[in-house]
């Protein structure tokens, strides 16, 4: 007496089969939806990327705007005295007699 010679177990353990390949297909296909190199939780960590990199451009366009207006005012047409005073003494360490100098200790 055999098990798998009636035709119609054979055809019940094809079904079978076929459905849990078909089953592990769905399954490996959604995975990679989800969680793989181009799913769902990777597109959120780009968009959260860009949002840090938008700000981050932001603040160094600002910095790049104030260093822009700095440079501008140090050119020889039109030079303002009281900036170069300002990086000249802080260049160099200059002070004049009657300043109050104030030593802060370094943050470490």
């Amino acid at each position: 007496m055999l098990f798998f010679s009636s035709p119609s177990i054979n055809k019940n353990i094809r079904l079978i089969a076929s459905n849990i390949i078909w089953v592990c297909i769905v399954w490996y296909f959604a995975f990679h939806v989800i969680s793989g190199a181009r799913g769902a939780l990777s597109w959120s960590k780009l968009r959260i990327e860009i949002v840090n990199l938008e700000r981050e451009l932001k603040t160094l366009k600002e910095e790049n705007a104030f260093l822009e207006n700095k440079i501008s005012l140090l050119r020889n047409d039109n030079i303002d005295l009281d900036l170069l005073e300002e990086i000249a003494r802080s260049v160099l360490g200059w002070s004049y007699e009657n300043d109050l100098i104030v030593m802060l200790p370094r943050g470490e």
